[in-house]
């Protein structure tokens, strides 16, 4: 299985999440968390950080241009199909993944189309007109698995809410990949139960 190694490691992710800010009265609100691989699944309490491993689809497109052939990779999430130029070929690793690993919800053939779909737009909205390259055929398809730290914690009485991390580049990522990972933990319940 393909992945990336996180580079945030799991005492940081807990100070991004519980430092002090007007949502938790500046310290005077927090309690601290416990790793959520520490305990035991029914004596788990909140607030706890679990790392988990969101699938992304790795493109490899063949583009022309006239300076020549050459190769364009994206990688389109697993979920939300949301799309990006894949530029982290060093960081990929080959190995088992430790944590929850989710199955795409979007197959090969989405995936793909939408990687072209917006390659193309992406182009288009380029600089420039001579010089734009022309995707062609889809070279490979690969499945990458991507860290990010969940913390759980509890928003309200009763009603628990989740915030993301990067596990990367320690970066908070939008409203999209936190919908998601929830949307892969529904999945994942849902073909869990007989």
């Amino acid at each position: 299985m393909k992945f990336i190694e996180p580079r945030v490691p799991e005492s940081a992710a807990v100070r991004f999440f519980e430092r002090r800010r007007f949502a938790n009265l500046w310290g005077l609100l927090r309690r601290r968390s416990s790793a959520a691989g520490n305990s035991s699944e029914g004596e788990r309490r909140l607030p706890c950080i679990e790392l988990v491993w969101l699938p992304y689809y790795i493109i490899t497109i063949k583009a022309r241009s006239s300076r020549g052939g050459g190769e364009i990779t994206v990688s389109v999430e697993g979920y939300s199909g949301a799309f990006a130029i894949f530029q982290m070929h060093a960081d990929v690793v080959e190995g088992e993944v430790g944590g929850e690993t989710f199955a795409p919800k979007l197959n090969e053939k989405e995936a793909t189309r939408i990687a072209r779909s917006q390659l193309l737009a992406t182009i288009m909205r380029q600089r420039g007109g001579r010089e734009k390259p022309v995707p062609g055929e889809v070279i490979r398809v690969e499945l990458l698995q991507y860290p990010l730290w969940v913390y759980y914690y509890e928003r309200r009485r009763e009603r628990l809410d989740i915030r993301v991390l990067d596990a990367l580049n320690g970066s908070k990522p939008g409203p999209r990949l936190k919908a998601s990972i929830l949307t892969a933990f529904a999945s994942a319940k849902k073909n869990a139960r007989p």
